[in-house]
């Protein structure tokens, strides 16, 4: 399971953050999903976002294969 969630370690509450900001935190609130969405889809910078996302997605990558690895190292079976 560690292997597995290590994918999403960059991921969190969108809707939870979201509904919670407003124009006075949304300075100290910015997370990377709701800058994804501020950029994306209110400004326009698609590909900007799209940048975002496959950093996230190599990122969670990275993490899978590096805790894969150390799972073999300590005598345990990985997930491949």
């Amino acid at each position: 399971m560690l292997i597995l969630r290590m994918g999403s370690v960059l991921d969190n509450g969108f809707d939870q953050i979201f509904l919670m900001s407003n124009a006075g935190n949304r300075i100290v609130s910015d997370v990377l999903d709701t800058f994804t969405y501020r950029e994306g889809i209110i400004n326009g910078f698609f590909s900007y976002t799209t940048a975002i996302g496959l950093f996230k997605s190599i990122i969670g990558m990275v993490l899978i294969f590096g805790t894969n690895k150390l799972a073999k190292i300590a005598g345990e079976s990985g997930i491949f």
